[in-house]
């Protein structure tokens, strides 16, 4: 099944971490589709919405969207599988990075922490962070530097609805992988604790992950950032999944899955990867 990844793009080329996670993570590539997306923020703005890019903009961003998918080819996609696309900035990269994303319906908008980096540096911003806080259709997937030591899938599983889709889309995602699925589920007295796991396993399961893949870990937790933050990094996990919930009270959203957690996880990516699904 074709699964089809935005990978953002900065001025390092092949060696962004986005690429390298994606490169070293997934096995099965022969169904994989990579759009490398480059925004150019030196673009010419006659008027809002109104950008052009000159030929030296251009080749600037020929020069390292080639270089990424030089080395994505390296990595093992198909080549005919690996698309480049820069555009004029016309909103902010923020909010032209998220009209890429609804507009391709990709699976996945993959961005990496040396991207985020680079663009900080220019524009005193975080990109990652404010994809994080987008009102956003599609998951999101922030990426540190790969470690090939690690793998595996901590998902965090608190019955929600946005936690439902993480677990639907991180079993359409490991379908044809041999990662295995660790459902993190923080004991709860406001929480079906049974279903909230047995609704993860099913979803992972109906996308074609093998119940042997699927681990089941139940703690208790004051911390909950700390707790997941800890548990990964003694697991060993290369990816940690959480549903972000909105529409809840400012002080439950804090306790759960979304707000100050989500803030700290993406902060403390230093080692795994963090996919955020709203």
């Amino acid at each position: 099944m074709e699964r089809h990844l935005l990978l953002t793009m900065g001025g390092d080329g092949g060696r962004a971490w986005n690429l390298n996670f994606a490169g070293g993570f997934f096995r099965n590539k022969t169904e994989m589709r990579l759009t490398l997306f480059y925004v150019v923020q030196e673009a010419y703005c006659d008027r809002p919405g109104g950008c052009e890019l000159s030929e030296n903009d251009m080749r600037t961003a020929r020069v390292q969207l080639d270089k990424a998918r030089e080395h994505a080819i390296k990595l093992g996609f198909v080549p005919d599988n690996v698309e480049c696309k820069a555009v004029p900035r016309q909103f902010g990269v923020v909010r032209d990075i998220v009209a890429e994303g609804h507009r391709g319906l990709y699976d996945a908008v993959v961005s990496g922490r040396r991207y985020r980096g680079f663009l900080e540096q220019l524009y005193g911003s975080s990109v990652s962070r404010g994809l994080l806080w987008e009102d956003i259709a599609f998951p999101l997937w922030i990426c540190h530097e790969p470690d090939p030591g690690l793998s595996n899938v901590l998902l965090c599983v608190d019955g929600s609805d946005e936690n439902l889709r993480m677990a639907d889309h991180v079993g359409f995602m490991l379908a044809e992988e041999t990662h295995s699925v660790t459902l993190c589920h923080f004991r709860d007295p406001a929480i079906d604790g049974f279903l909230a796991i047995e609704g993860a396993r099913a979803a992972l399961v109906a996308n074609g992950v093998d119940a042997s893949r699927v681990e089941v870990l139940s703690l208790e937790a004051h911390d909950r950032a700390a707790s997941i933050l800890r548990i990964a990094d003694e697991g060993g996990y290369a990816v940690v999944a959480v549903g972000r919930r909105h529409g809840l009270p400012d002080n439950l959203m804090r306790r759960m899955f979304g707000g100050t957690v989500s803030e700290r996880l993406h902060t403390k990516v230093d080692r795994f990867s963090l996919w955020v699904s709203k």
